[in-house]
């Protein structure tokens, strides 16, 4: 009897969860790793811009340039 054939399928879904998990983790590390770049260096780039009114367009281009890059490198 081969090995292949003694697996049973709970074992074989309880092998996909671990690469699963550490490519979930690993997207969260990415992502907080992301925002505390971005709430660190938010205070410079709306000056360089003019004031806390431009405030609302950097946020909305960051997420839109985040929404739109996230599946292309997903």
């Amino acid at each position: 009897m081969s090995t292949a054939a003694a697996v049973t399928p709970q074992a074989r879904s309880d092998v996909r969860v671990g690469p699963v998990f550490a490519a979930l983790m690993l997207v969260m590390l990415l992502a907080s790793l992301d925002s505390t770049i971005v709430s660190t260096a938010l205070p410079t780039i709306v000056g360089s811009l003019g004031g806390i009114q431009q405030l609302s367009w950097v946020v909305t281009a960051y997420l839109l340039a985040s929404t739109i890059t996230t599946p292309v490198a997903g």
